[in-house]
């Protein structure tokens, strides 16, 4: 029973669902302060993700014909860098239903779905890990009386599951056009916007390009071809630097998923090829097209610990950091 005494009822999410996830999504986001309002077709898109089954790796709870909790399970189909089955857990619980033991009972669900889908998936693999989002840090200058937002709200029922912080991410962001970035020149190196036909090019110097990433695992080409294709995917927008073979070097893969905030999604250099000055040049081709196309601002995601100093990359660029993310894990085994 919820707190309105009406009768709870379980069952896997379908793509009839997508009204009332995207209405459920849309009010977790205003409560959390996420800024990520959702759309039916990107939240249709999602549940048609290659690798996603609906019917055996999804829950949904209703009170009546409103949605009021829901949780996915992805288990990704290749291991991450440190020879890890990635086990990533997503969902929510309305904001008026929480407190209730709803978040746990997704939870546990989620977990035992994903140890199950983990040992089908990689059966000779002994070591996984829950992955989950634990929101937006509150702001610093919060009254220390103000209720947590921003996601923290969900952070005390990991903490208590045995899950820790693993990772920080920057929310950056640019006022478009703002300084202007000098042209890149060099000599055998093209920098433009990528076509139909560079999409397998470009995969391949993505899972270059992140072979060495905290948590990264390689995106195989149907997962891919969803990205590239997406309805807010901003092609035109987007950046590659090709050598004189035709190689990707380096890239910037853009979407809208904001009106008017050109959101940059991915950026990657091959490891040959860093130090060249390449990411720069594909971020500054992609802001200008940005701001040439009527965008007021550019935004992005990276992690805090990158390894490649991208942060100091986007500090020099003009980028401001304006929010932070964190990334909770706990070993599969480890069913707390």
């Amino acid at each position: 029973m919820t707190s309105t005494d009406t009768v709870m009822t379980r069952s896997p999410l379908t793509l009839d669902d997508v009204p009332a996830l995207t209405a459920l999504m849309n009010r977790i986001d205003v409560a959390d302060e996420l800024g990520e309002p959702a759309e039916e077709p990107s939240i249709r898109e999602w549940l048609t993700m290659p690798g996603l089954d609906l019917s055996q790796d999804t829950l949904a709870l209703w009170t009546g014909e409103e949605l009021i909790g829901f949780t996915a399970v992805d288990v990704h189909t290749s291991l991450d860098r440190d020879g890890r089955v990635r086990c990533q857990l997503m969902g929510g619980v309305d904001p008026a239903q929480r407190r209730q033991g709803l978040g746990a009972e997704l939870f546990d669900w989620a977990e035992e779905r994903a140890t199950q889908l983990a040992a089908a998936r990689h059966p000779a693999e002994a070591d996984a890990i829950f992955r989950a989002s634990g929101g937006r840090d509150p702001d610093l200058d919060a009254r220390e009386d103000a209720p947590l937002t921003g996601g923290a709200d969900v952070r005390p029922l990991l903490e208590q599951r045995g899950y820790r912080r693993a990772r920080s991410w920057l929310v950056m962001v640019r006022e478009l056009p703002g300084e202007m970035l000098p042209p890149f020149e060099r000599e055998q190196v093209q920098v433009i916007a990528p076509e139909d036909d560079h999409a397998e090019a470009t995969r391949l110097a993505h899972l270059d390009a992140f072979a060495d990433h905290w948590g990264s695992a390689p995106v195989p080409p149907e997962r891919w071809s969803i990205w590239w294709s997406s309805h807010t995917a901003r092609r035109e927008l987007s950046s590659i630097a090709l050598d004189a073979d035709g190689t990707v070097l380096a890239y910037v893969i853009t979407s809208e998923d904001k009106p008017g905030v050109l959101h940059i999604a991915l950026v990657g250099t091959r490891p040959g090829a860093r130090g060249r000055g390449l990411a720069r040049a594909v971020i500054a081709r992609t802001l200008a097209a940005a701001a040439e196309a009527g965008f007021a601002t550019a935004e992005l995601e990276v992690d805090a610990e990158s390894l490649t100093g991208a942060t100091r990359l986007y500090d020099a660029l003009g980028f401001a950091r304006e929010a932070v993310y964190g990334t909770y894990e706990k070993p599969a085994d480890r069913l707390v």
